[in-house]
């Protein structure tokens, strides 16, 4: 870890994505808004997500022919590259000893050991595999797998949109094997997750809600119940009214009483309550601010500050976030930014 903050985002590259420099890595000031900028990448092709561990800095390309790339975490010198086993990744994380990528197109998940980048080419990718399909034409005709996400009991949960599930794989014998499903209603379009004790808070990307899980845990096993879906929005008529409504990240505050999302379209940041869901699982809507930029894909909470990646209109935004985990009405700060995509604090 640095020994001050730091903040790294990352960005699409190729024409007809973006125009964005890679990856680049900024000190924050002392009052945590975006600092001098410290190192960039060179070498890597649309890294549309970001992931440390195991010393190193990861970061899917995404693109047809999909690859992980590995780079030094501070130089962010390039140190090898592995393919990923499917089209287009688009999220990854490092569980254990393999780095973990969700293929979006192919609707697949690869396992990359983390050993040998830098010194070996790495072993090819093992895929995890889970076909399925959605009601919504175009975008649900066959799975897409939109996150990886780790478990605080040991096993990998990948979202997949395109079949409304988010699959459940667990290490035995060495190898991933698919326990079970959380199951979402039809036409949810499940794209980033967030687990909250027993509770699993799912982004529906195309109905526009959060929707709520709770894992009962049974024999040597557990399943999930669908317990109930909120909009990300002050209200459903809002999503109805929209012309394009896209929720893209979610993510808890460090304390784990609000959850936090961006929704593209109105370009908003909305707080929820997350604190009774034991007892009442409905989340409260506290408050939605404008981005103050346009396509919110991702953001990053820290050091009483969000940070968020406003694809569509070359801006990273900084927020204030108060004594009650409410964002500021108004960014503090804009950095320019080509086609940011990811944002990471080390």
């Amino acid at each position: 870890m640095p020994a001050t903050p730091e903040l790294l985002v990352s960005s699409y590259t190729e024409e007809g994505s973006g125009t964005g420099p890679g990856i680049r890595r900024y000190a924050l000031a002392a009052d945590a808004t975006i600092g001098p900028l410290l190192a960039q990448s060179s070498g890597v092709s649309n890294p549309s997500f970001l992931a440390v561990g195991a010393g190193k800095l990861f970061a899917v390309e995404e693109g047809a022919n999909g690859s992980v790339a590995a780079l030094d975490p501070e130089t962010l010198g390039f140190l090898g590259r592995a393919w990923s086993g499917g089209a287009d990744p688009c999220h990854l994380m490092v569980v254990g000893e393999s780095v973990v990528a969700a293929n979006y197109s192919s609707g697949t998940a690869a396992v990359i050991p983390v050993a040998g980048w830098g010194s070996a080419t790495p072993t090819p990718s093992v895929l995890l595999s889970n076909p399925g399909s959605g009601p919504v034409s175009g975008r649900q005709d066959s799975s897409h797998a939109h996150q990886v996400t780790a478990t605080p009991w040991g096993t990998v949960l990948v979202a997949d949109l395109g079949a409304d599930r988010v699959d459940e794989y667990s290490l035995v014998d060495g190898s991933y094997q698919r326990q079970g499903s959380a199951v979402l209603p039809p036409g949810t379009g499940p794209r980033h997750v967030a687990i909250r004790g027993e509770h699993l808070l799912v982004a529906g990307e195309l109905d526009g809600f959060l929707h709520v899980l709770r894992r009962t845990v049974e024999g040597d096993g557990h399943r999930w119940q669908w317990r109930c879906r909120t909009p990300l929005a002050a209200t459903a008529e809002a999503i109805e009214s929209a012309e394009q409504f896209y929720p893209s990240h979610i993510q808890l505050s460090a304390d784990a009483t609000t959850l936090y999302a961006t929704v593209r379209g109105p370009n908003t940041l909305v707080a929820l309550e997350v604190t009774n869901l034991d007892t009442d699982p409905v989340p409260v809507f506290r408050t939605e601010v404008p981005t103050g930029g346009n396509w919110p894909r991702h953001f990053a909470v820290g050091h009483g500050k969000i940070y968020v990646a406003n694809q569509l209109s070359d801006t990273v935004t900084v927020f204030d976030v108060d004594a009650d985990g409410l964002p500021g009405a108004e960014a503090v700060q804009t950095l320019d930014f080509g086609s940011p995509a990811c944002i990471l604090l080390a």
